[in-house]
């Protein structure tokens, strides 16, 4: 039955037919009584996701009245809000659980929400956090909260206000994630920079592939990310965890539809995406073949911009562009994706999340000064340890010391 899509996604509003209003609170009756088994992410349906066992109610982000025995079912505010949301505003609907002041273990499953914005539950997030000092959206970030109604992404070419006027003008969350669940690891979006693209049988789609065991690493090469462990009310070591979360698969040139995190991350930064021979990369044309790259033969193909398909650590040794050996005794080495399992050896391959958070780090500089950091960026102080850690040394800490992991100079 048709009936069964009906959602409330985006900022362009449909009004529902009073039979879908009807089935509508009938699901929401059933979600008040019940517990569903839900798998994969926790924003999805069982026909959405592939693996694990997750719980997500429409209710606890849309209310049908906003109130109920005379009590606001509002998170804030006092008035009713479009689309029925909980909240004034995508963005504080998504921080009533992800920010700093989330409601703690909850009741439905007894588990605590990953802390996104400012995480306060002792462990390293693995995709950084959107505040920093307690200072929010500074500049050269993912800023959540920004009006981007004119800022399209460094390297975009599509058409800015398809995004905009899907998601909102003011940047958040869904921008790069599905609130409703899908086969994506942490429902990233199937096209970030294209909605009309953003569906699983799109073939403009990217498929960032997972494997999820509660308590072990799965070790599997065939997906693109392997992570493990309990939710994030087991800190400090949990699923969200940055040495929790591995990236496994080898991007291939001919993968169809397009597979991993960077080609995911090329969909909005179109520009600084390409596998070796595109010309807004540089290099040779790799054919098709993982490493095969620049091969350094003469001054007419040199990288233009740092590789993050098809350059591994081997190659880029022979092509004199890194330092394996160097790489091979580094004890904490920045992202990368490691197809063997096994860290440190030459099939590792540096990708988008080598050198960038992706909701931002916060890189505290000797000045202390929030406007001067360039916040995704990964940076390493001089004994190894991230810039996210708190036991980070801004005295020692460099971006240089990133770079100098692969490439020795």
């Amino acid at each position: 039955m048709r009936i069964l899509s009906v959602r409330f996604t985006g900022i362009d509003l449909e009004r529902p037919s009073f039979t879908a209003l009807i089935f509508f609170v009938f699901i929401i009756t059933l979600f008040f009584t019940h517990s569903l088994s839900l798998a994969g992410e926790y924003h999805a349906t069982s026909e959405e996701t592939q693996t694990g066992s997750e719980t997500l109610a429409c209710s606890q982000c849309h209310t049908m009245h906003g109130s109920q025995g005379g009590q606001s079912l509002l998170y804030e505010g006092s008035g009713t809000y479009p689309k029925l949301l909980r909240a004034s505003s995508i963005l504080n609907l998504c921080k009533y659980c992800h920010g700093e002041n989330n409601p703690g273990p909850v009741g439905w499953d007894s588990r605590t929400p990953p802390q996104i914005f400012n995480n306060q539950l002792g462990y390293i997030p693995s995709g950084g956090d959107f505040k920093d000092r307690n200072y929010a959206n500074e500049r050269n970030r993912h800023s959540v909260g920004t009006d981007v109604s004119s800022l399209p992404p460094p390297g975009y070419t599509g058409t800015w206000s398809d995004v905009t006027s899907k998601f909102s003008t003011e940047f958040n969350c869904l921008y790069c994630h599905d609130q409703h669940g899908n086969t994506n690891f942490r429902n990233l979006r199937y096209d970030p920079g294209n909605p009309a693209n953003d569906s699983p049988t799109s073939p403009n789609r990217v498929e960032v592939t997972y494997a999820y065991n509660p308590s072990s690493d799965p070790n599997d090469n065939t997906k693109d990310v392997n992570y493990w462990g309990a939710g994030a009310d087991t800190s400090p070591e949990n699923k969200f965890t940055r040495t929790r979360v591995r990236f496994r698969r080898s991007p291939v040139d001919n993968d169809s539809p397009a597979r991993g995190i960077a080609a995911w991350c090329g969909k909005c930064h179109v520009q600084f995406y390409g596998a070796s021979g595109a010309s807004n990369m540089g290099g040779t044309s790799s054919s098709g073949g993982v490493g095969a790259g620049d091969d350094n033969s003469s001054s007419s193909s040199p990288w233009i911009r740092h590789p993050v398909t098809d350059m591994n650590l081997t190659t880029a040794t022979s092509n004199l562009h890194a330092d394996l050996s160097n790489w091979s005794g580094v004890s904490g080495r920045v992202r990368h994706i490691d197809p063997d399992g096994t860290p440190g050896n030459g099939d590792d391959e540096p990708f988008c999340l080598t050198c960038h958070y992706a909701h931002g780090g916060g890189n505290p500089n000797n000045a202390t000064d929030p406007t001067l950091d360039h916040s995704n960026l990964v940076m390493v102080d001089g004994s190894g340890t991230i810039n996210l850690d708190s036991s980070y040394s801004t005295s020692s800490g460099r971006m240089r010391n990133v770079c100098q992991q692969c490439h020795n100079q």
